[in-house]
């Protein structure tokens, strides 16, 4: 039951991803994000008010201080990448976070993982390099680094990947002192303060220029994250946070080339199978 609940959380965070791209052709990032964070206040505000909830402060303030800030920043930086570049692109270099989890999880919360998990970096890192790859060849292998390195979209979407490799760790902790909903409820207000502020200036007329036509595309991504939000939560107190990440980027990468293809008629070249594959293979084995 815990490993199927990850498996849905991974779908929904799939079709989020999607549904994420296909917004921001209407609407900016910070806008997008005000909006996700706003619906989600309202939920878990309800939420607080029908059952029952629980919190240790002084456990929870820090950890859940630092959550807030580096939400906020990573998901900026998220939206910004996939409205930049190719989801097939974009989306795999989260293949990154199951590494970093495992060594945040590994000294805060002494979660330890067999040695054969970490042969899964190798495969991570050469599938990375293959994705980039402008031909299967070792000398363009090889220059994916520089294409990498060119590339502002993948080098947000690796600080994204490092981020959010301990957002499910302080999760945890956070919820060692706390309820889902008091949680979910603190994290959403917290960021919504934290993006008024970049917001304020602009914000009522960047609200009044959302067509009428978008608002379905933009309610059903809002609706989608945060269900995806919410089973996530109850995946982290239910597995280990590496086993949670690497089933949620497995699913996450494949789903990024098939939408990708589909949505948005991106290339489906041999090196992104290949690179796909072996992130996967990379990705099984920290899950093993």
């Amino acid at each position: 039951m815990s490993l199927l609940i990850c498996i849905v959380s991974a779908f929904f965070w799939a079709t989020f991803d999607l549904t994420r791209k296909i917004s921001l052709q209407y609407v900016e990032p910070k806008i997008l994000l005000f909006l996700f964070t706003l619906v989600q206040l309202i939920i878990f505000f309800i939420w607080i008010i029908l059952d029952d909830f629980s919190i240790e402060f002084f456990e929870y303030f820090f950890p859940g201080l630092i959550l807030i800030v580096i939400g906020v920043f990573s998901a900026i930086f998220f939206l910004q990448a996939i409205n930049n570049s190719e989801l097939s692109l974009t989306i795999p270099l989260l293949s990154f976070s199951p590494i970093f989890s495992s060594i945040f999880s590994f000294f805060f919360l002494d979660e330890k993982l067999r040695f054969i998990e970490y042969i899964g970096v190798l495969f991570i890192l050469t599938g990375t390099l293959i994705l980039y790859a402008k031909n299967l060849n070792l000398i363009s292998i090889f220059l994916s680094f520089k294409t990498i390195k060119k590339s502002i979209s993948a080098k947000l979407m690796l600080l994204v990947a490092l981020i959010w490799s301990i957002t499910p760790v302080l999760d945890k902790i956070c919820l060692k002192s706390s309820t889902i909903n008091i949680h979910g409820f603190l994290q959403s207000s917290g960021m919504l303060i934290f993006l008024f502020f970049f917001l304020k200036k602009n914000f009522l007329v960047q609200l009044k220029n959302i067509k009428k036509e978008t608002y379905k595309i933009i309610s059903i991504t809002l609706l989608v994250g945060t269900t995806a939000t919410i089973l996530q939560f109850y995946a982290i107190i239910l597995n280990f946070v590496p086993i949670m990440e690497s089933i949620k980027r497995a699913i996450g990468q494949f789903s990024s080339v098939f939408f990708g293809k589909i949505f948005f008629r991106e290339k489906v070249s041999p090196q992104k199978i290949i690179g796909i594959i072996l992130l996967s293979i990379g990705v099984s084995f920290i899950l093993k």
